[in-house]
């Protein structure tokens, strides 16, 4: 009569590293830790734009996107002007159409550049 050690089987798991099993079903520890470190670490930017009057000297500020509507509709109502080009003026800048931006800008006589960003 033989007598067979029993041997670890080959299809039993391995117990060599208990987090293994995080990995095999998609989850991933390192990337979830990176995750939060990088929006821990993360401070909230704003888009800073130079607005320029061209017909008054002087008239040049920066503001966020949300405010050009308000500044360039400030400047019109100081001529006894009012345009709806400014609110397409500041989707134009918003969503980085330039020419588009600078064509409107031309019709309003107004010039909008990058200026920066602020924390």
């Amino acid at each position: 009569m033989s007598t067979a050690l029993a041997g670890p089987s080959v299809t039993a798991p391995s117990r060599s590293c208990p987090s293994s099993a995080s990995f095999k079903k998609g989850g991933n520890r390192f990337k979830a830790w990176w995750q939060h470190r990088r929006t821990h670490w993360a401070v909230p930017t704003t888009t800073i734009y130079r607005v320029t009057d061209l017909l008054h000297d002087g008239h040049t500020v920066q503001v966020p996107c949300s405010e050009i509507v308000t500044t360039v509709s400030a400047w019109l109502a100081e001529l006894g002007a009012d345009s709806p080009l400014v609110e397409d003026l500041a989707r134009a800048v918003e969503v980085g159409d330039w020419p588009a931006a600078y064509d409107l800008g031309e019709r309003l006589s107004v010039e909008v550049t990058f200026a920066g960003v602020a924390a």
